[in-house]
């Protein structure tokens, strides 16, 4: 996964600063402590070198899931399995606020929301606690949601750079296949037909940069 340089900034120690640019990738094996690295330059940032616990890299507690809610694999445990607390996805997240933080792009050490495997992890706590079923039927009957393209002007881009950094905002938002052209001051991408434009102008507003609706269709 590619990663910003302003996402290993926030999570990489300070004497590992100078080596930092804009060629590294995130790890996501689970069973390897190389958490960031550059083919390019031969670089890898394993664990040992972050000021911040990969949780999904850890085997002992506390393992850190959701990083903008503040949500770990044993409070995950305690409410699924011990407590019985939930039936079904939706209701872990509702409750928790797992998966539906804004900040992904610094919090979380992949820069990505935590979706990518918070699912699977909680759908195998329901099944763990019981609720076989309910986890089975809400991983098999969620159908695709429906797509629709949405193209924002961006103001404030000074350089490539933030060009990658909103292309990272609008991800952690929800888009999908984001294109941002900081020549052009554009960015396009797809987003779920249910959401709303103003949640990605928001979220970019809130990152001090401005952005105005140009087009959104099916």
């Amino acid at each position: 996964m590619k990663v910003l340089p302003l996402t290993i900034g926030v999570h990489l120690r300070e004497e590992n600063w100078d080596k930092i640019d804009d060629s590294f990738y995130f790890c996501p094996s689970p069973t390897c402590d190389v958490v960031y690295f550059s083919t390019r330059t031969g670089i890898y940032f394993r664990t040992s070198d972050l000021r911040t616990r990969v949780g999904i890299k850890e085997t002992s507690p506390p393992s850190p899931l959701c990083y903008c809610s503040r949500v770990t694999r044993e409070m995950l445990v305690h409410l699924i399995i011990e407590q019985r607390c939930c039936t079904t996805l939706e209701e872990v997240q509702e409750l928790t606020g797992a998966g539906k933080g804004r900040w992904c792009l610094t919090t979380n050490p992949s820069g990505r929301c935590c979706e990518w495997y918070l699912k699977d992890i909680i759908q195998g706590y329901l099944i763990r606690a019981g609720v076989r079923e309910q986890a089975r039927g809400a991983q098999v009957s969620s159908p695709e949601p429906e797509k629709k393209k949405l193209v924002l002007r961006i103001t404030g881009m000074s350089c490539r750079g933030c060009a990658d950094v909103v292309k990272g905002i609008l991800e952690a938002a929800g888009a999908e296949n984001v294109r941002v052209s900081f020549e052009d001051g554009r960015a396009e991408m797809l987003i779920p037909a249910i959401m709303d434009e103003s949640t990605f102008i928001k979220a970019l507003e809130d990152a001090d940069y401005g952005a105005e609706l140009l087009t959104s269709a099916p």
